[in-house]
């Protein structure tokens, strides 16, 4: 009997996290400040995103379609729970921030998941 494989969803974080390292890097064209700060922001996009993934590809096969369903919306709940609490760690402990270069890398992030059908083959 054979089995259908998972997705290689990994390679969606993979993707992300490249895009936070270069919105950072674009952004250290700048200032020190609004390198960190685009760097924060796309880790604020793509770590709760990581976990949604593994969170949302625990379970495969016909008969775990309850976990898979559960897994989901219990993985995108968390998520945006993890990215509320990112924000507001953000904004409450580090001192010097560039508001628009930590949304700019958020926003590049999150756009990554235009591409990332494409990257991930799915």
């Amino acid at each position: 009997m054979s089995t259908v494989p998972r997705p290689p969803a990994y390679r969606i974080v993979i993707l992300q996290l490249a895009l936070a390292l270069i919105s950072a890097l674009i952004a250290w064209l700048h200032s020190d400040v609004a390198a960190k700060s685009a760097l924060y922001g796309g880790l604020t996009c793509a770590l709760p995103n990581a976990y949604f993934i593994w969170r949302a590809f625990r379970y495969s096969g016909a008969r775990s379609a309850p976990q898979i369903v559960q897994s989901f919306y219990q993985g995108e709940s968390w998520k945006f729970l993890l990215t509320a609490l990112c924000f507001m760690v953000i904004f409450q402990r580090v001192e010097h921030l560039n508001v628009l270069a930590l949304f700019a890398g958020f926003i590049t992030v999150q756009l990554g998941h235009l591409a990332s059908a494409k990257v991930a083959r799915l």
